[in-house]
């Protein structure tokens, strides 16, 4: 089944979500549950804390059907509804420290992509270089990266699960980036490794 497919079978089911359908509400949790996880885990360390955002998730939904609208995209309409319902409940557990900026989150992620060059490459010294400069990004630059290359959104859509605007989750990426580049150095070698690390951001896919 092609994309546009699945989008098109996935709006369907939503529809008859809305119109009173709750086994549709089924098929849609059963369908995305393992990619709302995974997301989730992004989030958090703590699995029970993810799969317990993803139940009221669905609650929530059921509770307010009447009021949902179609969605274009229903894929990224249930991770940013699982990214508020983490940064909700996290809140409340405080088990994180007060935000100084709206959409603050503790991601967490290590890239499949930092872990091949690592093992790859032969040379100690670069490759602690390697996990250095990864390491060294912040926590809302390794989701944006994410967000931009492993979950294939568009800057819009980054713009609203970060809660920054367009010009901002575009300035980020470009920047960060920038950053990576600058730190493997201006050397050939330094070059390759650099447009090997970005061809490999680029096919990387997530199992979301």
């Amino acid at each position: 089944m092609s994309d546009n497919e699945k989008i098109d079978l996935y709006q369907n089911i939503w529809r008859k979500f809305i119109e009173g359908d709750e086994e549709a509400l089924s098929s849609i949790y059963f369908e995305f549950f393992d990619m709302l996880l995974n997301f989730g885990m992004k989030y958090s360390s703590d699995r029970f804390l993810v799969e317990d955002c993803i139940q009221n998730l669905f609650v929530g939904l059921l509770k307010n059907r009447q009021k949902q609208k179609s969605v274009a995209n229903i894929r990224f309409y249930l991770l940013k509804a699982l990214r508020n319902q983490m940064a909700y409940e996290q809140r409340n557990l405080k088990k994180l420290l007060p935000v100084e900026e709206p959409g603050e989150t503790n991601f967490r992620i290590s890239y499949s992509v930092e872990n091949s060059l690592i093992a790859n490459e032969t040379d100690e010294m670069r490759s602690r270089f390697l996990k250095m400069i990864m390491e060294g990004l912040t926590a809302r630059q390794k989701e944006a990266l994410f967000l931009k290359f492993n979950c294939g959104f568009d800057y819009s859509q980054i713009s609203e699960l970060m809660q920054i605007s367009v010009e901002s989750a575009r300035t980020m990426v470009y920047r960060t980036l920038k950053s990576i580049k600058e730190s493997f150095g201006t050397d050939s070698y330094s070059n390759l490794i650099f447009f090997s690390f970005f061809r490999s951001l680029l096919n990387v896919k997530t199992s979301l």
